[in-house]
C-alpha cells in the first residue's frame, strides 16, 4: 500500500492526486493545480508557451491548446479511486480491531466480568482491577446477553405502545395551547386597539403575561410528552444496538448503558399524568384587560371564541348596550373614548336626548351632576 500510494503521488505536492491527472508527453502525472502553479513560476501563462517537466526537465510545448487540452490520465484516475477505497477499508478494520483492544494494557479483550459488567482482557483479570472479580468468556457473555436484550427490547416496545395515546393526547394539547394562545392575542390586540393610548402598557403587560404563561404551560406538556416518548426512544437505541452494532466488544459496553435505561424506565410503571385541558382562559385576560375602566357597554363572550372581524365586536357591544338602538360606527368610536375616559352611563341610568338638534344623536348622551362627575372623575383616575 505505501508502494502505490507513492506511485500515486503527485511529484510537486507530494500527495495524492487530485483529479483531473495530468499526462505530459514525457510520461510524468501531475495534478491540474499543481501543474497550473509550475506554469506559473515558469512564466509560462500563454497558450502557446512552454514549460520545463518539474521531474525530467523535458521542454512541453503547449502548441495553441493551453492546460486544459493537455491529455487526462482517466486509468490512474480510477486506480486512485480504488485505492481511497481500499484505504478506508483498512481504516474501518483498524478501528474495529482498536475497539477490541483494551485501552490500559493493549491485549485483546477476550473476557467478560460479571460484576462491572465491562468487557476486560487476562492482564486486567490476573493484575488489573476486575483480580477478584467472576468472569465469562466474551464468546458466551455475547450469546446470553444478546438474547436477552432481544427480549428486553419487546418489554420496551409493550411500554412505548401502551403510551402512544397518551402522547397523542399531550400533542393535541400542546396544538389546542397554541391556538388558544393565538386567538387570546387576536382578542387582547382587537380590544386594545379601540381603547386610547392609557391601556397601552397594560396592553404590553398582558402580552408578556400571556407569553410567560404560554412557555410554562408549554414547558409542563413538553416534559409530559418527552416522559411518554422515552420507551419508544429507548426501543429505537436498543434495536439499532442489536442490527447494527461493530462487533462483541462494542456490543457489550453500550449494553450495560441501555440495560440500566430499561430498568430505571420499567421501575416507572405508571405513565405521567396527561391534563385534560391547559389553555389560556380569554375572559380572564379581557377582564384584567379592562380592569378599572368603566366599560359596562361592552358585554363579556359567554365562551372563549373571539369576534371574526370588527362586526363581531359591535354586535356583542350593541348586546350589551343599556338602551337598545340602532349605532353607527361613529357612534361606536365615540362610545369606545367615552368608555377609557369613564363617562359611559351605567346601564340603570336615564339617558337624556340631546337638547342641542345640531348634536348628532347618541343613547349614550346625559346630563351628569357634580355628584356624578366626581364619581366619574374618580374612576378616570383609576385607570
Amino acid at each position: 500500500m505505501e508502494a502505490l500510494s507513492a506511485v500515486l503521488s503527485c511529484p510537486v505536492c507530494m500527495e495524492l492526486f487530485t483529479p483531473p491527472v495530468l499526462l505530459l508527453s514525457c510520461s510524468h502525472n501531475f495534478c491540474k493545480q499543481c501543474l497550473e502553479l509550475v506554469l506559473v513560476n515558469q512564466n509560462c501563462t500563454h497558450v502557446n508557451g512552454q514549460f520545463c517537466c518539474p521531474v525530467c526537465r523535458k521542454v512541453i510545448y503547449l502548441r495553441g491548446r493551453g492546460i486544459d487540452k493537455l491529455q487526462r490520465n482517466i486509468l490512474a484516475e480510477n486506480i486512485l479511486e480504488k485505492f481511497k477505497e481500499e484505504l478506508e477499508t483498512l481504516r474501518t478494520k483498524e478501528q474495529n480491531q482498536l475497539a477490541q483492544t483494551c485501552e490500559k494494557h493493549g491485549e485483546t479483550v477476550n473476557l467478560m466480568c460479571l460484576s462491572d459488567e465491562e468487557p476486560i482482557c487476562g492482564i486486567c483479570k490476573l493484575f488489573g482491577d476486575h483480580k477478584s472479580h467472576p468472569v465469562a468468556k466474551i464468546s458466551d457473555a455475547y450469546a446470553e446477553r444478546k438474547v436477552n436484550f432481544a427480549m428486553d427490547i419487546q418489554l420496551v416496545l409493550k411500554k412505548s405502545e401502551s403510551t402512544a395515546q397518551a402522547v397523542q393526547d399531550v400533542k393535541k394539547l400542546i396544538r389546542d395551547l397554541s391556538t388558544s394562545t393565538a386567538d387570546t392575542l387576536a382578542m387582547i390586540d382587537a380590544i386594545g386597539d379601540s381603547l386610547l393610548s392609557r391601556i397601552k402598557r397594560r396592553i404590553a403587560t398582558l402580552k408578556k403575561q400571556l407569553e410567560s404563561e404560554q412557555c410554562s404551560k408549554l414547558e409542563k406538556l413538553q416534559l409530559v410528552a418527552r416522559e411518554l416518548e422515552a420507551p419508544l426512544k429507548l426501543y429505537q437505541q436498543m434495536k439499532m444496538l442489536l442490527q447494527h452494532h461493530a462487533n462483541a466488544v462494542q456490543f457489550l459496553r453500550e449494553y450495560k448503558r441501555l440495560k440500566g435505561e430499561m430498568e430505571r424506565l420499567l421501575e416507572g410503571t405508571l405513565s405521567p399524568p396527561v391534563p385534560t385541558k391547559d389553555t389560556i382562559s380569554i375572559r380572564r385576560y379581557f377582564q384584567e384587560l379592562i380592569r378599572g375602566i368603566d366599560i359596562t357597554a361592552f358585554t363579556l363572550p359567554e365562551t372563549d371564541q373571539v369576534p371574526a372581524s370588527m362586526a363581531g365586536l359591535q354586535e356583542a357591544w350593541q348586546a350589551g348596550c343599556a338602551i337598545q338602538g340602532g349605532l353607527s360606527q361613529q357612534v361606536l368610536e365615540d362610545t369606545s373614548c367615552k368608555a377609557v375616559s369613564g363617562s359611559v352611563p351605567k346601564p340603570n341610568q336615564e339617558a337624556e336626548l340631546p337638547r342641542n338638534p345640531s348634536h348628532a344623536y347618541s343613547p349614550f348622551s346625559t346630563s351628569m351632576s357634580s355628584v356624578q362627575g366626581s364619581e366619574i372623575g374618580s374612576r378616570e383616575s383609576t385607570v
